[in-house]
């Protein structure tokens, strides 16, 4: 234990007083040209920083002493003078380490106490040592033995290089042990081969690492050895033989392989867990999209009990990662020592964390040999328009009622109701961004009315007015899944944050959200300005959904009501089924009634019901002035392809006939009204 700051002062080369008591000095654990050490007396501990990166506890090694030296020991008085610690307050001499030049002249030693903790004294050259390291020149240990041998072991530490050494085998070891490797040490083993033994913690593979790539084209041949022991020495006394060792090299890219990460689903998230001795970190991203610019991700860093930082930025920019991670390791500092896991490492490991997630992401896409199984039918949530496991856009110009279309379909569904449509009830959670709450809470209580449910019966709503589904997707998520909920209702698809909707890049990405979130939804969209028929944006929209149903309206004023015709314009596994129109009614309160419309009620909608196949073919052929027609013109003109009009001609229903061949054409007529040629 130190007496006062005067103590570790007289240990160090080129003290300069600074401030307030502070001190700059040369580091003892590097080639320091300027003080880049800074040493000061905080209360009963004297603080130690190196601003070239050496840590504490090698600095204090170096300079023999222990950690514990830094506490001072106020019962004890300051001396001003130079002083070196007496032998007995240190521990008993138990091994001294020789360091000599190429030529056997001792340069330094170091001294091993008991308990364990070690000094270095330099010769003096005159039989006595200089307790300080003051200009004297760092050479590898055994040196003038080692000059001689063509394969050599590098462990860490004397004691493991003497090891090795009784067994007969050429070994080594730099002062100073982890972090003490210098650069210059290589030229020491040029045109041999060496094989590093690490000492299996951080501190030891971080120094194995800089020994190997300081023989990077100076050594002939690097190899390594990873024990299952702490050093070479423990392995030995285990049981271990000394003449397996060359059937353990490995190549020296082991020492820079890291261990697979162990991603691991959590909801649409993805998180790692890394054990740092006490400590459990967390790298967690959230909201992982593909972007034209790359993959962006929300990425936090915390422990257990603390968010030490988070950041949503494009993964694949080095640029944001390090400054995500100079934020998480500033946070980190306070509760994991340096050596143990250095800011290097904390940044390899976020470096990696990104570096795989798309390819996690996107894993659990994978091929099967699928078998065909056609014993579960095809289930509705609302016949026909709402597919189990299905998800339905719902398209019209604005103020034409698919608002009011998509409450009755999710109020029918949330209660079970089977007034209209035959319904499989489940939990539905219909996200407003589109209207204000209250404006949506009179509907609510209106369409309860309106199919005889109590009006205060509440449906599960996120309303978000002005924001975009992008914005409450994470919000919506976690309450899916709390809630069991088995239908979603996005009102609107304009609202939807993520890009153009004329984008195909932005049209898939809707798709995907709504699919991710829930497995059955229903979506509104408006229409093209071209045409009423297309669902506005890009074509992605519609290829992605299973059902796309067009709403058409029709205003009656005089009876203040609205005519809501729906049509299925593409579904993917059920049949098209004809248009169905309804007659929603109000009175100065709101939506009072809804019921099914009377033929002829509304003209305008029926008119705009499309036909059937067959309706279409026979309509064609009778408008002709011969009264028949061949494939080839009835698909030109109707749009059905040739396929399902030729299996249609020659269906044996009754219906069509052939009337007459020109050249290789064939003719049909309709069966009851046909041409006689």
């Amino acid at each position: 234990m130190a007496r006062g700051i005067g103590d570790i002062l007289n240990l160090l080369t080129k003290v300069k007083p600074l401030k307030d008591g502070e001190y700059a000095a040369c580091c003892p654990c590097h080639n320091d040209k300027t003080p880049s050490l800074h040493i000061c007396q905080k209360e009963s501990r004297i603080l130690i920083n190196c601003k070239a990166g050496c840590t504490t506890e090698a600095i204090v090694e170096t300079i023999g002493l222990q950690m514990t030296d830094l506490f001072i020991d106020t019962e004890s008085k300051p001396v001003a003078t130079k002083t070196k610690a007496k032998e007995s307050e240190i521990g008993k001499i138990v091994a001294t380490y020789d360091y000599k030049d190429e030529a056997g002249v001792l340069l330094y030693q170091v001294v091993r106490y008991d308990p364990k903790s070690f000094r270095q004294r330099r010769s003096d050259g005159n039989g006595g040592f200089v307790w300080d390291m003051k200009d004297v020149r760092r050479v590898l240990y055994r040196l003038p033995e080692i000059l001689k041998a063509d394969t050599l072991y590098i462990c860490e530490g004397e004691k493991d290089a003497n090891t090795l050494w009784d067994f007969g085998q050429a070994a080594t070891t730099s002062v100073g042990g982890a972090n003490n490797w210098q650069p210059e040490y290589a030229d020491s083993l040029k045109g041999k081969k060496i094989i590093i033994i690490p000492d299996r913690d951080a501190p030891g593979m971080e120094y194995a690492r800089q020994v190997a790539q300081s023989l990077e084209d100076k050594a002939t041949l690097v190899k390594v050895i990873l024990l299952d022991k702490k050093d070479i020495t423990e392995w030995i006394e285990a049981g271990g033989d000394v003449a397996q060792l060359p059937a353990m090299e490995h190549d020296v890219s082991k020492l820079f392989e890291r261990d697979s990460l162990c991603y691991e689903f959590r909801d649409e998230n993805i998180i790692w867990k890394k054990k740092v001795e006490n400590i459990s970190l967390i790298f967690k991203a959230e909201r992982i999209r593909e972007e034209k610019t790359g993959i962006h991700a929300r990425v936090s860093i915390s422990t257990m009990n603390q968010m030490l930082s988070w950041s949503l930025f494009n993964v694949e920019r080095g640029e944001d990662r390090v400054r995500l991670a100079n934020s998480a390791y500033k946070a980190l500092k306070g509760h994991i020592e340096a050596d143990k896991y250095s800011e290097a490492n904390f940044k390899a490991d976020l470096d990696e964390f990104c570096a795989g997630l798309w390819e996690f992401y996107v894993s659990r896409f994978v091929p099967e040999a699928m078998s065909g199984n056609n014993d579960s039918p095809l289930q509705y949530l609302l016949k026909p328009y709402l597919v189990d496991n299905g998800g339905t856009i719902l398209f019209a110009r604005p103020g034409a009622g698919k608002s009011y279309t998509s409450l009755l379909w999710a109020i029918s569904v949330d209660a079970g109701c089977n007034k209209f449509w035959g319904v499989r009830q489940t939990n539905v959670l219909f996200i407003n961004l589109e209207r204000s709450k209250q404006s949506l809470a009179r509907r609510v209580a209106h369409v309860n009315q309106a199919l005889g449910l109590p009006a205060n019966r509440p449906l599960f709503t996120l309303n978000a007015r002005g924001r975009s589904l992008y914005d409450v997707l994470p919000t919506c998520q976690k309450f899916i899944k709390g809630q069991n909920i088995g239908l979603i209702v996005l009102d609107s698809i304009s609202r939807a944050g993520y890009g153009d909707l004329n984008d195909n890049q932005a049209g898939n990405r809707i798709i995907d959200a709504l699919s991710a979130m829930c497995g059955s939804w229903l979506a509104l969209g408006h229409v093209s300005k071209s045409s009423e028929e297309r669902i506005f944006g890009s074509v992605m929209q519609e290829a992605g959904a299973d059902v796309c149903v067009q709403l058409s309206s029709q205003s009656n004023d005089e009876k203040n009501m609205l005519g809501i015709g729906w049509e299925v314009t593409k579904t993917n596994d059920t049949a098209r089924v004809l248009q169905s129109i309804f007659a929603l009614e109000f009175n100065d309160n709101g939506l009072c009634n809804v019921r099914e419309a009377i033929e002829g009620e509304f003209i305008e909608i029926e008119g705009k019901r499309k036909k059937s196949m067959e309706s279409a073919v026979i309509d064609f052929i009778l408008n002709q002035d011969t009264a028949d027609a061949t494939a080839t013109e009835i698909e030109a003109m109707t749009g059905f392809s040739r396929v399902n009009v030729c299996n249609l001609l020659n269906k044996n229903n009754g219906k069509f006939c052939k009337t007459r061949k020109d050249g290789r054409n064939q003719y049909y007529g309709v069966k009851d009204r046909k041409h006689d040629v």
